[in-house]
C-alpha cells in the first residue's frame, strides 16, 4: 500500500475573535525575526548544517517557549541548509572558469555536491583539503554567493505537534466545526482558531502532526499533510499511451488530443513573469511582491485545474485501462511541459491504473518502420524520411510509449544511448530481412495534410512503387 502524502488546508473562519487573529500575528512576527536572526548567527559563523543536540548552545535566546523555538532553529537550519546546497549550480560554472587542473575541478564538484566539509578519500577518488577551503570560501564570500537568506513577510511558521493541536469540538459546529489550538507568547496560553468548512477535514486521525501556517491575501491558512493511503488499481490488459506534449497537455495512442487552449494561455502569463521577475532584478528588489505571487499563484492554479480536467476526461472515456505514461527526466525540461507531466503523472497514479515506459526517442521513431532520427518530427508534425509516415508528434508519442509496454529490453531504467541501440538495431534487421522480397511502399508528399489520428487526407498526393 503507498502511503499518499496530499496537502488539505483549511482557512481560519471569517468570524474569528479579531484579539486571536492579533496573538496569532505577533506571533508571526517574533517568530520571523527570530529565525532571521538564527540565519545570520549561521551565516556569521560559515555553518551550513546543526545538529538539534547543538541549537541550546550554538544559538541566542528567544521570548518564545521552549517549544516554539525548537521549531523555529530547525526552519533556520533548514532553510541556510537549502540555499547552500543551492549555490552549486551557479559555483559550478565558476570552477569552469577559473585555470584548475581536471583533478581539481572534480574535486571541488564532489565538494559542492555532496557538501563535504573534510578532507580525505571519496569514491575512488582523494579530496584535498585545499579544495574543500577554497569552495567553502566562495560559499560565505558574498561577492561571490551573492546575499545570504531573508525571511520574508509571509514566511511561514512550521509547527510541531509539541506546539499545535487540530481537534473538533461541538460549540464549534455553527463555524465549521474544527478548531486549531496554537502556543502564543501571551503566558504560554494555546489561541483556539476556528476553521472555516472543508470536506476533506474529516478526521485528525490522518494527518500528520505538524502544520504549516502562513497569511495568503490577508487570511490565516493552516496547511495539514493527509496520511490517508493511495487507492491502488489492479492492472487490466486494455492500455492505453498518454504522452504530455510541448503544445498539448495530453496526447493518447488513438488519435485523441487533450488541452490544446492551455499552451497560450500558459505562455502569455509565463512571459508576464519573467518580464515582472527581470524588471525586479534590474531594481536590484530581492523579495517577492504582491503582484509577482499573484501571477505565480494564477498560473499554477490554471495549470492545476486544466490538467485534472483531462485527467477526469481521460478516466471517464476509456474505463477500465491501464494508461502508459512516460518516465521522464525533466532536467533541461522548460516551460507548459515541466508544469504539467507531474501533475497529470499525480492526478491519473491516483485515479486509475497506470504504468511508466521508457520515453526516449518516443517522439522520433515511427510506429509504422521503427527508423529513428530528428528530422522526422519537426515541431508538431511528424514525417517519417524512411516510409513516409505523416501525423501528430504527439500522437506518435503515445503510440510509441504503448507499443514500449511490456518490452522486456527497454525498461523505464534504460539508458536513452542504450535505447537508441536497440532501436537502431531493430530498424537494421527488419530492413535485412524484407530486402530479399518485393515490398509496396506508400510515399505521401510532404505538404499532405493529415489530422492528429494520422489518416492521410483525401487531397493528399500518394504513389505506389514496387
Amino acid at each position: 500500500m503507498i502511503i499518499g502524502m496530499k496537502s488539505r488546508i483549511g482557512y481560519a473562519h471569517p468570524e474569528c475573535n479579531s484579539g486571536k487573529v492579533g496573538a496569532l500575528n505577533e506571533l508571526h512576527g517574533v517568530y520571523r525575526e527570530d529565525i532571521q536572526k538564527y540565519v545570520n548567527e549561521m551565516v556569521k559563523a560559515k555553518r551550513h548544517h546543526i545538529k538539534p543536540s547543538a541549537y541550546k548552545t550554538f544559538f541566542s535566546g528567544s521570548v518564545m517557549s521552549s517549544h516554539l523555538k525548537k521549531c523555529a532553529k530547525a526552519q533556520a537550519v533548514n532553510m541556510v541548509d537549502g540555499w547552500v546546497r543551492s549555490l552549486y549550480s551557479r559555483l559550478k560554472y565558476r570552477i569552469y572558469e577559473q585555470p584548475f587542473t581536471d583533478q581539481q575541478r572534480m574535486e571541488l564538484r564532489c565538494v559542492g555536491k555532496y557538501m563535504l566539509t573534510k578532507a580525505g578519500k571519496f569514491g575512488k577518488g582523494t579530496i584535498s583539503q585545499e579544495m574543500v577551503d577554497l569552495y567553502w570560501s566562495w560559499v560565505w564570500d558574498k561577492d561571490i554567493a551573492g546575499n545570504t537568506p531573508v525571511v520574508s513577510d509571509n514566511f511561514p511558521m512550521w509547527l510541531s505537534e509539541a506546539c499545535v493541536v487540530f481537534r473538533g469540538a461541538k460549540k464549534a459546529n455553527s463555524l465549521g466545526g474544527w478548531w486549531v489550538a496554537v502556543y502564543c507568547l501571551r503566558n504560554g496560553k494555546r489561541v483556539q482558531i476556528p476553521l472555516s468548512n472543508n470536506p476533506f477535514l474529516k478526521s485528525t486521525d490522518v494527518f500528520a502532526k505538524s502544520v504549516l501556517i502562513c497569511k495568503r491575501n490577508g487570511r490565516w491558512t493552516f496547511q495539514f499533510v493527509d496520511k490517508t493511503p493511495d487507492v491502488v488499481f489492479a492492472k487490466t490488459s486494455k492500455k492505453l499511451g498518454v504522452d504530455v506534449g510541448l503544445n498539448v497537455l495530453a496526447a493518447t495512442s488513438d488519435g485523441e488530443l487533450f488541452g490544446q487552449r492551455v499552451k497560450p494561455v500558459f505562455d502569455k502569463r509565463y512571459r508576464q513573469l519573467q518580464e515582472l521577475r527581470a524588471n525586479r532584478f534590474r531594481q536590484n528588489l530581492k523579495e517577492d511582491s504582491k503582484r509577482l505571487g499573484c501571477l505565480e499563484r494564477s498560473i499554477t492554479g490554471f495549470v492545476k485545474t486544466e490538467v485534472g480536467s483531462v485527467a477526469n476526461q481521460l478516466v471517464k472515456r476509456h474505463p477500465d485501462t491501464t494508461f502508459v505514461i512516460e518516465d521522464l527526466d525533466l532536467r533541461g525540461c522548460k516551460g507548459q511541459k515541466r508544469f504539467a507531466y507531474r501533475l497529470l503523472q499525480k492526478s491519473l497514479v491516483g485515479k486509475a491504473p497506470t504504468e511508466e515506459a521508457n520515453p526516449a526517442y518516443s517522439s522520433q521513431e515511427c510506429p509504422s518502420c521503427h527508423y529513428i532520427s530528428r528530422s522526422n518530427r519537426d515541431g508538431v508534425e511528424f514525417h517519417c524520411r524512411c516510409c513516409g509516415r505523416i501525423s501528430h508528434a504527439d500522437v506518435i508519442g503515445g503510440k510509441n510509449l504503448l507499443g514500449r509496454s511490456g518490452d522486456k529490453q527497454i525498461i523505464p531504467s534504460l539508458h536513452y544511448r542504450q535505447v537508441g541501440t536497440i532501436l537502431r538495431e531493430r530498424f537494421r534487421r527488419s530492413r535485412t530481412s524484407s530486402s530479399g522480397r518485393r515490398k509496396k511502399r506508400l510515399t505521401v508528399s510532404p505538404d499532405a495534410y493529415c489530422d492528429a489520428s494520422g489518416r492521410i487526407a483525401s487531397n493528399a498526393v500518394m504513389e505506389v512503387t514496387s
